[in-house]
């Protein structure tokens, strides 16, 4: 543990701050000093020889003359800070309780770059490795400070587990001509990747006074967070601060959003409804004195991340493709059933509503995908479509990532999870039962159903575990904390766990039985990629 034994001395912008040591003494206070000033951190409550730092700021408040603006170093304090809380959530709109997803009335405010550190470290001179968690919520909603990403029992494990804010919806992604004309990237619309960077800008300053090794951090996120670190590692901004990547459901392979080709267009549209137009100073003035509240409950007040020039300089398909940039080991993978909790209180759909769909979506290309899921569609069009979606998406983004690096002659570790978990609100602990029916298994693989298991949650939050639940998240996070350690998931006792070989298709299954096998989805996602391949 930490203790306030006086390791070093370091001087910073005049002002004398203690560096702590560490200690494995329990009963003393945890202290750490990060370049703005002394945290004190607690004893864990879920995983013995862990200390936990919450609410650490890792940038300035992004408001006022900051709003839309790249992260500003944290504000330097002075004294001790207790970090016993979790910092407020980024500005968000709140969700209906009767979802999978409901977050509960949360503490939310534009001051939200804060992030959590789980540190299993004895000993400064411990090393650890670093996992870095990005949370999921499409870009518009969440934070790092959930229960369930409580990162005890990953850091027990020997890690230190950092989870995070960034700036999300309109506030976090918005893209406007009065922005990229201020920026001096010429650039608007990446405000929370902008976030995520900062936060490893803070580890490698940092996270060696927490026992951990910032030549050793990965970056794991899932679903929005996901394609998040997808896009970092195709960032040549992120050079040299990522050694690892875990992508859960991610979605970024596809993304071709630019400024040019309709970011901008929405961008006014929106500022529009609020009010405001033009694209000079008077404009930029008016859009940083409107009210979060109203940011967030205006229409359109969503987004994502851009091809922007400078966060992301091209697509990330042509950038992993062409191995521009971070040639890092990556694991990735997708569930078997993602939309069946995505759109779990959708309305059946008729077979021909099911055709628009696919019409939509694949072109001329609709009759190859429908005659793929035709048993499927038999037995219900809704769910052929949230099956189509979700193979579509997550699945086969994950798969071509995977491909991509495999291609470039780097290490890529592929899964799918299809172990059906119990259905329970994930981030209400204290309301869980969605159901209320003790946690049935209503929606298969469902979309964040792997997250209690990555971080070997099971006894913290949900209901409705069985023994074979709490065997797959024992191997699930030790794989996860494997590769963090070495870049293999691979470990003792653990089933092995193949590299990727775009030839073999040969993918591990993470289920009651944890085993290697042909992808289940290949027909239907070979099918796909052609297809993308061919609209390139």
């Amino acid at each position: 543990m930490f203790k306030s034994t006086i390791q070093k001395l370091l001087t910073i912008s005049g002002l004398a701050l203690f560096v702590a040591s560490l200690s494995v003494n329990a009963d003393e206070v945890s202290e750490v000093t990060t370049d703005s000033g002394i945290y004190q951190g607690h004893v864990s409550d879920y995983a013995a020889g862990v200390t936990v730092f919450q609410g650490l700021a890792f940038a300035a408040p992004p408001v006022r003359d900051l709003r839309w603006k790249p992260p500003a170093p944290a504000i330097p304090f002075a004294g001790v800070r207790q970090a016993d809380r979790v910092g407020p959530a980024c500005w968000q709109a709140r969700n209906s309780n009767a979802s999978l997803y409901a977050r509960g009335n949360l503490r939310r405010s534009e001051d939200c770059l804060y992030l959590n550190v789980f540190t299993g470290a004895a000993d400064s001179s411990d090393s650890l490795p670093v996992m870095v968690w990005f949370h999921g919520g499409g870009n518009t909603a969440g934070h790092g400070g959930p229960l369930i990403f409580d990162g005890s029992n990953l850091a027990a494990r020997g890690a230190v587990v950092v989870t995070a804010n960034y700036r999300l919806g309109a506030l976090g992604f918005l893209a406007h001509p009065a922005l990229t004309y201020e920026s001096e990237n010429n650039s608007s619309g990446n405000y929370g990747l902008l976030d995520q960077l900062e936060v490893l800008e803070w580890v490698q300053e940092n996270i060696a006074g927490f026992g951990g090794d910032p030549d050793r951090v990965t970056i794991f996120g899932q679903s929005a967070g996901g394609t998040d670190v997808c896009l970092l590692m195709s960032s040549p901004m992120a050079q040299g601060l990522v050694d690892g990547v875990i992508g859960q459901s991610p979605g970024c392979i596809k993304t071709q959003n630019t400024l040019a080709n309709g970011s901008h267009q929405r961008g006014e549209n929106f500022v529009r409804g609020l009010g405001i137009t033009g694209t000079g100073a008077t404009t930029l003035e008016q859009m940083r004195a409107i009210s979060p509240q109203q940011i967030v409950s205006a229409a359109g007040g969503g987004g994502g991340p851009v091809i922007d020039g400078w966060v992301i300089p091209d697509r990330p398909y042509d950038m992993l493709e062409s191995g521009q940039q971070n040639r890092i080991p990556v694991m990735v993978g997708g569930l078997a059933d993602e939309y069946f909790g995505l759109q779990h209180t959708a309305p059946e759909i008729t077979e021909a509503e099911l055709d628009g769909y696919l019409e939509t979506v694949f072109g001329d290309n609709a009759t190859r995908i429908k005659a793929a899921y035709a048993e499927q569609i038999a037995r219900s069009p809704l769910d052929a479509r949230k099956e189509i979606s979700g193979d579509n998406g997550f699945i086969l983004s994950a798969r071509m990532w995977g491909r991509l690096v495999e291609s470039r002659g780097d290490d890529a570790y592929v899964y799918y999870f299809s172990r059906k978990p119990p259905v329970f609100r994930l981030y209400v602990p204290e309301e869980p039962d969605l159901f209320d029916d003790g946690g049935q298994r209503h929606f298969g693989a469902y979309h964040s159903g792997e997250l209690a298991y990555v971080f070997d949650n099971l006894d913290v939050v949900g209901l409705g575990w069985d023994e074979a639940d709490h065997a797959l998240s024992e191997t699930v996070a030790d794989y996860w904390v494997n590769f963090a350690r070495t870049g293999n998931p691979n470990g003792p006792g653990l089933p092995e766990w193949p590299t990727y070989d775009a030839v073999t298709d040969t993918v591990q299954i993470l289920d009651n039985e944890v085993r290697s096998a042909v992808h289940p989805k290949k027909a239907a996602i070979d099918r796909m990629e052609e297809i993308f391949l061919d609209q390139r």
